[in-house]
């Protein structure tokens, strides 16, 4: 009810991780074997892992140079007969152009999947993740803006239907004596809602902690190289902070030695993981290619302090 009360949505169900969160929505849709679901070239493996959960195909489109998101550019020339979902993805905490992915949807007929996993108190012209589409999922894993003391997950949406059956889904689809379809043990441990119950009320001091920190790492740092997008339209949550370097493998290296720990969101182009694709290289995934063999993050959380944030970037800058 809390979460979705600062989502403004009218319904939220919560799950026990944001990949059962996907799955359950993608079954509540009537998405099954031979239906096609449009996800972007760069995303954790849970979102595609959750389309070949219902055996559905995913079908990726690469992403934009610029912000590193689905180009949506791109989306209608993937649409077929068998398509049913779009599942854009809010990479590191930024909203994809929802609009023009909502008129697409509107006009062949589609779901939209917003898989806001690392979007927690992100916003796209005012408007929280959920408003422009059919259903959003959320993860609350540990490292998350919004983690629980274990793991969780949440399905926000304004339709009932999605909401009744995701919710009678989670826990077994069981009524007082029977037993309506094959659910899933997917229900939120007590703990983690307590502990999510907690950290709700930081969320908003936290992510303008995560902003500040972001424009000084982005005012400081000599390359540039981190996504670009419009202030005015959409407001970034920096689950993450990425930017892309050459020789990234050096440049961890180098800086663990001096305790400071990167890491790579994502060094892998899902269209070419053989868990989920069978596509050769090739230049329809070009920027998903070059961002997962260059991207690296930084450390960025609401309790690095100045010296830290100083010490980051004085190693970084000269590593680098």
């Amino acid at each position: 009810e809390q979460f979705g009360k600062i989502n403004e949505a009218k319904y939220c169900v919560a799950v026990n991780t944001g990949t059962s969160a996907l799955h359950l929505t993608l079954i509540s849709l009537g998405i099954k074997k031979g239906d096609e679901v449009i996800l972007p070239s760069i995303s954790f493996v849970a979102s595609a892992a959750a389309v070949k959960y219902v055996g559905a195909k995913p079908i990726y489109v690469d992403i934009n140079s610029e912000d590193w998101l689905i180009n949506v550019d791109k989306i209608e020339n993937k649409i077929t007969r068998k398509t049913k979902a779009i599942m854009p993805v809010h990479l590191h905490g930024l909203i994809c152009d929802m609009k023009k992915i909502k008129k697409i949807a509107k006009k062949y007929n589609l779901f939209v999947v917003e898989d806001a996993s690392q979007a927690h108190g992100s916003k796209y012209f005012g408007k929280n993740p959920g408003f422009y589409s059919d259903v959003a999922t959320f993860s609350f894993y540990p490292a998350k803006n919004l983690g629980a003391i274990g793991e969780g997950g949440a399905i926000i949406t304004n339709n009932k239907k999605i909401h009744d059956r995701t919710k009678k889904l989670r826990s077994w689809s069981s009524g007082k004596n029977f037993f309506s379809e094959i659910g899933y043990n997917y229900r939120m441990p007590e703990f983690a809602a307590i502990s999510l119950l907690v950290k709700l009320k930081f969320l908003k001091k936290d992510i303008k902690k995560r902003i500040k920190i972001a424009s000084i790492f982005k005012k400081r740092i000599k390359i540039k190289s981190f996504s670009k997008f419009n202030d005015n339209e959409k407001k970034h949550s920096y689950h993450i902070f990425a930017l892309t370097i050459n020789k990234r493998d050096k440049v961890i290296n180098e800086m663990k030695k001096i305790k400071i720990f990167c890491n790579t969101h994502y060094s892998y182009c899902l269209p070419h993981l053989k868990l989920f694709s069978n596509e050769k290289k090739n230049n329809y995934f070009f920027y998903g290619d070059n961002l997962s063999k260059k991207i690296i993050s930084l450390p960025i959380y609401p309790d690095l302090k100045k010296k830290e944030i100083d010490y980051i970037i004085f190693h970084f800058n000269k590593i680098t």
